[in-house]
């Protein structure tokens, strides 16, 4: 019968790849493990596979290697009092090693048990699935939270007994966590879900702009940041649509940020995705908004090994701190105008309902100091996402 477990033989040698990772990056001075030391990764691991079922609730057939990272050096040797268990998410698992400190940290002030799990279908945690009918149909939230409780249960035969387990997991990964928790009361003690919205689902009926919402308090000061920056942005979203919809504003607009020739288009939507399009960066800076370099989400949805700088919603508002605009209505309703130099546009939802800049030509608009400080600070907002690498001459 094959072997449940499989333990690697060594730990994995470090290689081209340890760039990714922020295995050199030292701990806060508040952390367990001192100002000075390097916060362990997945080169600490001891590496096990396991020999999981691919359906837990039907009749298929067959069983994938699932890995699990495996940290055991704050047990000095001793048995497992208390396991902390990384519910893997939607990327390999070396990833959520490599950026959980808090899962770090907790196991240097608690001496626990640290074990994070890949996802299946993630990562090297891939059933082979060559001429099996319907696939992905196992690639489900109930047979990874099914998969789990099976690690778990498996676990308690060979190696931590009945020492209580607290299942961790942040973004799509925390919701996992709460919903194990829910599903699995017997596997887990508890669960720490990060960043988990696990009522985020259409029928729980969440806000259609939730998450819009939640990305925006980033440039206020509960970001961090001045509140005028917030209110820039605000003014931006309408003054460029507005913009856009005429040939002196998107000429302006292809200037002010600096895009690659032909890029904007020539038609009277340009502005409105050019708004979007910079708008769309900020979910990824927010997800990424560590206050140390990273990274975790370029390597993931970037465009590779290049770090984002530390707290980038921060860095997204240095062009913006100070007031550049002027905003009147309800924001919150997006029903409102902004005006700039002499510049005026008002949004409704989403659209312009009444702008004024048919009035200007590219000379006029050029000689406008204010617009021309808004626009390149909205561009250096962008940039922190699409010129990571500062090797971008020009957008598009």
């Amino acid at each position: 019968m094959t072997p449940l477990w499989t333990l690697s033989l060594a730990l994995l040698a470090p290689t081209a790849a340890a760039h990714r990772w922020r295995s050199a990056r030292l701990t806060g001075s508040r952390s367990p493990l001192g100002a000075a030391v390097q916060t362990p990764s997945a080169n600490n691991c001891s590496w096990r596979v396991f020999n999981q079922t691919l359906d837990h609730f039907g009749g298929a057939a067959g069983t994938f290697s699932q890995r699990l990272c495996v940290y055991d050096g704050f047990v000095a040797g001793a048995a497992a009092t208390k396991v902390l268990f990384y519910v893997g998410n939607e990327s390999p698992v070396e990833e959520y090693v490599n950026n959980t400190g808090l899962m770090w940290e907790y196991g240097a002030a608690q001496g626990a048990l640290l074990i994070w799990a890949e996802h299946r279908y993630e990562g090297e945690s891939v059933p082979a699935v060559d001429g099996v009918e319907n696939c992905l149909s196992f690639c489900t939230v109930e047979q990874a939270l099914a998969d789990y409780a099976v690690v778990i249960d498996a676990l308690r035969r060979d190696v931590i007994g009945d020492a209580p387990v607290v299942a961790v997991g942040g973004s799509y990964g925390g919701m996992l966590a709460g919903w194990f928790r829910m599903k699995y009361p017997g596997a887990v003690v508890g669960a720490i879900a990060g960043s988990a919205p696990i009522w985020g689902l259409p029928l729980a009926s969440p806000p259609l702009d939730g998450a819009a919402v939640a990305i925006a308090r980033n440039f206020g000061s509960a970001g961090g940041n001045a509140d005028a920056c917030a209110a820039n942005l605000h003014a931006a979203w309408p003054v460029v649509t507005a913009l856009g919809a005429t040939a002196a504003g998107r000429s302006f607009l292809s200037e002010a940020f600096r895009l690659c020739d032909g890029s904007i288009g020539d038609d009277a939507g340009a502005g409105r995705r050019l708004a979007e399009a910079v708008q769309g960066v900020f979910f990824d800076l927010a997800e990424a908004n560590y206050p140390f370099p990273s990274t975790y989400i370029t390597s993931a949805v970037g465009p590779g090994l290049y770090p984002l700088p530390a707290w980038p919603l921060r860095r997204a508002c240095d062009g913006l701190n100070e007031s550049l605009a002027t905003v009147s209505g309800d924001v919150a309703s997006v029903n409102f105008s902004a005006r700039v130099d002499g510049v005026a546009a008002a949004a409704d939802w989403d659209a312009v309902a009444t702008s004024n800049v048919a009035n200007f030509t590219l000379e006029e608009l050029r000689a406008m100091p204010t617009l021309t400080s808004l626009l390149e600070g909205v561009r250096g907002a962008w940039a922190v996402w699409c010129n990571v690498t500062g090797e971008t001459q020009c957008f598009d």
